[in-house]
């Protein structure tokens, strides 16, 4: 009997034991995230903006990535004069957060900038279809619960519709066929969202990319694109990415070279 109680006991401090290591642990990875943080928002006031890149790149190394990091981290490459890196971190703030005006107008910012900066004359490379830019401009959890809420009122309505006095009924009707039409838009909507997310964005990095016929720096270049590009990953083989850009021209890239959304 008391060799069991000191094995349980054994067992019980080992778990205390395992429970307060997993705890400090937590405490010293936050300790760090919070001062990377802090390095980072430092330098930037003072203008040190190659450090606030690292002291952000740190926080987001550690696991917590959220649209503050990625915003902060576009705006140090922005002043850096990084225009591809800065114009990823906005893409990916807006990713994480599509109601992020700050991003949406930093980005807009520098992708012209971008632009005017490119030697590169290609046309229509930075225009999104018209279906991507509308499902891509609102939160999918937005739609979401607006689906469901137009979905239940329509069955709601009908059910109230067939209850209701015969001199209200085609009240009735408008109204549901008011919901019934909102509710297939956004069954619409939602269903272009996810399929959304599930297509491979990326931005390309650096101020000039070759973009070539194959996955291999040997093979011809087909064009020339430049920094903050965005661009639908549809391939890969081994380093390299084939990429299409929004006016359907296609080419092989380096990975390295593409900033994954």
């Amino acid at each position: 009997m008391t060799g069991v109680t000191r094995a349980g006991r054994t067992l019980a401090l080992a778990a205390l034991a395992v429970l307060a290591l997993m705890l400090a642990t937590a405490r010293a990875r936050a300790d760090r995230v919070e001062e990377a943080w802090r390095r980072g928002n430092e330098a930037y006031l003072h203008g040190d903006y190659a450090t606030a890149v690292a002291a952000y790149e740190e926080v987001e190394r550690q696991g917590l990535g959220s649209a503050d990091v990625a915003f902060n981290l576009g705006d140090a490459y922005f002043r850096k004069g990084a225009l591809g890196p800065a114009i990823w971190q906005f893409e990916r703030a807006l990713t994480l957060d599509p109601n992020d005006d700050d991003a949406r107008y930093n980005l807009d910012k520098a992708r012209k900038l971008a632009a005017r900066r490119a030697p590169d004359r290609l046309e229509g490379e930075d225009k999104d279809p018209a279906w991507i830019r509308i499902v891509g401009g609102v939160a999918p959890a937005t739609v979401t619960w607006a689906f469901v809420a137009l979905y239940l009122g329509f069955f709601l309505a009908l059910m109230l519709r067939r209850r209701a006095p015969h001199e209200t009924r085609p009240a009735w009707t408008a109204g549901v066929s008011v919901l019934g039409v909102g509710a297939l838009l956004l069954g619409a909507l939602l269903a272009g969202r996810l399929h959304l997310d599930r297509i491979a964005f990326g931005v390309l990095l650096p101020d000039q990319v070759a973009v070539k016929e194959g996955a291999d720096v040997n093979y011809r270049t087909s064009f020339d694109a430049h920094a903050g590009l965005r661009v639908r990953v549809v391939d890969h083989d081994q380093d390299w990415l084939r990429v299409r850009l929004a006016n359907g021209l296609e080419g092989w890239v380096r990975a390295q070279d593409v900033g994954l959304i």
